[in-house]
């Protein structure tokens, strides 16, 4: 009986990194290796995980523990990393500053390292460790203003879902490690075990982009410090009424100078700006809630429906390209 095509699957584990992007995949493989045991012998495949440290010391992750093996002395078919828990982009740029012994045993190993695959903001990681320089990459779209600021050389394309070029390959998307994880079973099992393993976790398994998802007005890092606190204070004020005077003496600057480097950033007003915002509630509330029009409205700061709905059909029917040829903004 012939013994089923063993591919390694190494997952870094590091401080900052998202618990279920380090054990999520985990479970996608596992039934990607009950599928294959039943194929013909000469299909079968079977993923073998290990959790890999670049650290010498142990640490704590979201409650989890898990066994680690020195990344140093690895040398596994693919790597994978878990996106980074952030809550801004200034959490991102903390995580990544302080994820410097992973950097550097990552650029040691880039060569020996037949594939590295990172899920969603851990591109970046890969692109502060020099790694992506002159390759195509993905990451979640919400971070691309952010990432095309820091990371120049990389050629990024936010609106796809994965990306494959050369030794790397990333997806976009917190829970675009579902999709990573499937294509890398097509990638060492076959198309077929991927649209199986698919149908197991009734997921679509043609999913590649994430234009659909994209909402310009939440895209992070796109501009000037005093936009950045301006649509901070603007999202914690989605369903109360506020005024421009406010809005710029937050900011410390003047109403004139707020709305002219607001538009400069955001190629819009920041009425405009929270309309969006209030759009992308609106419409998150109605796919996932059963709540009245009215009551969506009082949480998108509108007393009026019909007002609201005025709005929200104005911007609800525009495309990210739309967005984009309107305000301007790369996406």
């Amino acid at each position: 009986m012939n013994s089923p095509k063993q591919v390694s699957v190494g997952i870094l584990v590091y401080p900052g990194c998202l618990p279920s992007g380090a054990v999520g995949p985990a479970d996608v493989f596992r039934i990607a290796n009950t599928l294959a045991r039943i194929r013909p012998a000469t299909q079968r495949v079977s993923f073998e995980l290990e959790w890999l440290t670049a650290r010498s010391k142990s640490f704590a992750l979201g409650g989890l523990s898990f066994e680690l093996k020195p990344l140093q002395r690895s040398r596994p078919d693919v790597l994978l990393l878990p996106g980074i828990y952030h809550d801004n982009v200034r959490d991102l740029a903390t995580v990544i500053e302080a994820a410097g012994e992973e950097q550097k045993v990552l650029q040691g190993l880039e060569a020996e390292l037949p594939l590295i695959a990172s899920a969603c903001s851990s591109t970046c990681l890969l692109a502060a460790a020099g790694l992506l320089d002159g390759h195509r990459a993905t990451t979640s779209w919400w971070l691309s203003a952010f990432f095309r600021s820091h990371y120049p050389l990389v050629e990024l394309d936010a609106e796809q879902l994965l990306v494959h070029d050369r030794g790397f390959v990333s997806s976009g998307g917190i829970t675009s490690y579902f999709d990573l994880a499937l294509w890398l079973i097509a990638y060492f099992g076959g198309e077929d075990l991927r649209q199986q393993t698919a149908r197991v976790l009734v997921m679509d398994a043609q999913r590649a982009s994430q234009a659909p998802y994209i909402a310009s007005a939440m895209i992070e890092g796109a501009g000037h410090v005093v936009i950045e606190r301006a649509r901070a204070w603007l999202t914690e004020r989605l369903a109360q009424d506020w005024t421009l005077p406010e809005l710029a003496a937050y900011c410390n600057t003047s109403p004139r100078t707020l709305l002219r480097r607001f538009h400069l950033v955001q190629g819009c007003t920041p009425i405009q700006y929270v309309q969006q915002l209030r759009v992308e509630r609106a419409r998150g509330l109605l796919e996932s809630t059963q709540l009245s029009l009215q009551d969506i409205t009082l949480r998108c700061g509108y007393e009026d429906v019909s007002t609201f709905s005025k709005v929200f059909k104005r911007w609800a029917q525009l495309t990210p390209r739309d967005y984009r040829n309107r305000f301007g903004l790369r996406v």
